[in-house]
């Protein structure tokens, strides 16, 4: 009996956290962003806060593998609003346009979103276990 009710007690405290870490945010990643030779940046996508970063940066090669797939140097920003997500997008571009870097801003009909749950991990030598 004691047991049953450690174990309730545990589950409504972990509860409200792994429902929390399924919010609803937007991002966008940007490529080639320390020198060029074209920085490219990304949609602003519907994604939630249970990616990390190498899981959005391998689904944005995925989704725009012609900008993506070379990149040297690509990185995720992550915002709450889509307003605070494209005023960044936006002002970046600005800034890297006044460096004189070209900048290919990636436009897309309808917002893109990730899928629901992140894929499973692979292990790094994608040996069976």
């Amino acid at each position: 009996m004691i047991k049953q009710s450690i174990l309730a007690v545990a589950f409504l405290v972990l509860l409200p956290a792994v429902a929390s870490a399924q919010n609803t945010i937007y991002s966008y990643a940007i490529g080639n962003w320390r020198n060029g030779p074209v920085v490219e940046i990304s949609p602003l996508f519907e994604t939630t806060e249970m990616y990390t970063t190498p899981q959005l940066i391998r689904w944005v090669r995925g989704q725009w593998p012609q900008s993506f797939t070379d990149t040297t140097d690509i990185d995720v920003l992550r915002f709450a609003t889509t307003e605070e997500g494209d005023l960044s997008r936006t002002e970046l571009a600005r800034k890297y346009a006044t460096r004189k870097l070209p900048v290919n801003l990636i436009a897309a009909g309808t917002m893109p979103r990730t899928p629901q749950h992140p894929p499973a991990q692979v292990p790094a030598t994608a040996a069976p276990r």
